[in-house]
C-alpha cells in the first residue's frame, strides 16, 4: 500500500505538532511589493503591489511551518492593462536568537498563478522555490515584520527570478 505524499507528510509532522501544543499559531497580514525582470514570459514584467496573509504553526521556539497566500497586481499601467497573480507558499521559518529585532530565515515552495492575462503578451506562471530573510519587531501582543524573499519561478519553457519585499503585522 502506498501512502500519498500529503498523508506521509502529516504522519511525519504529528510528533512535532504534539510537542508544539503549548505554542500558539501565529497569523500575519501585510503588503507585497514585487519586482520582476523584463524580457520573460513567466510572470508579468515590472513592479507589482499586493496583499499577503500567512498562518504559522510553531514546532518549537525556533522553528515554524507556515502556509500563506498573496495576491499581486501589476496595476501601474492602468486598470485596463492590469494583470494579477496568486502566490501560494508553504515555508519553514527559522528564528534566530532574539535581540530587539528578531531575525529569521524563510524558505520553501509555492507558485505564481496568473489570475488574469494579456492576450498579446500572455504569461504562464509556474512553480517556485523561495528563500529569504526577515526581521520581526515584537510589540505588546503583535509584531511588525519586514522581509525580502526572492523566488525562482520555474515556467514551462523558462525560469525567472522574482524579488518580493514585504511589510506587515503578525498577530
Amino acid at each position: 500500500m502506498r501512502l500519498p505524499i500529503p498523508a506521509l507528510t502529516a504522519l511525519l509532522l504529528l510528533p512535532a505538532l504534539a510537542y508544539a501544543q503549548d505554542l500558539q499559531p501565529r497569523f500575519g497580514a501585510g503588503f507585497d511589493a514585487v519586482l520582476t525582470p523584463p524580457g520573460q514570459d513567466v510572470v508579468p514584467e515590472g513592479f507589482g503591489i499586493g496583499l499577503r496573509m500567512r498562518a504559522a504553526i510553531p514546532v518549537n521556539a525556533d522553528l515554524s511551518f507556515a502556509a500563506g497566500v498573496g495576491v499581486v497586481g501589476f496595476v501601474l499601467s492602468g486598470q485596463d492593462d492590469a494583470r494579477y497573480l496568486l502566490n501560494p507558499q508553504v515555508s519553514g521559518i527559522l528564528t534566530l536568537p532574539r535581540a530587539r529585532w528578531a531575525g529569521y530565515f524563510i524558505g520553501g515552495f509555492g507558485g505564481f498563478i496568473p489570475l488574469s492575462n494579456d492576450p498579446i503578451n500572455p504569461v504562464e506562471g509556474g512553480f517556485t522555490v523561495h528563500g529569504g530573510i526577515g526581521w520581526a519587531l515584537p510589540l505588546s501582543e503583535t509584531s511588525l515584520y519586514v522581509e525580502i524573499d526572492p523566488s525562482l519561478v520555474i515556467g514551462e519553457n523558462s525560469t525567472t527570478v522574482v524579488l518580493p519585499a514585504r511589510i506587515g503585522v503578525i498577530f
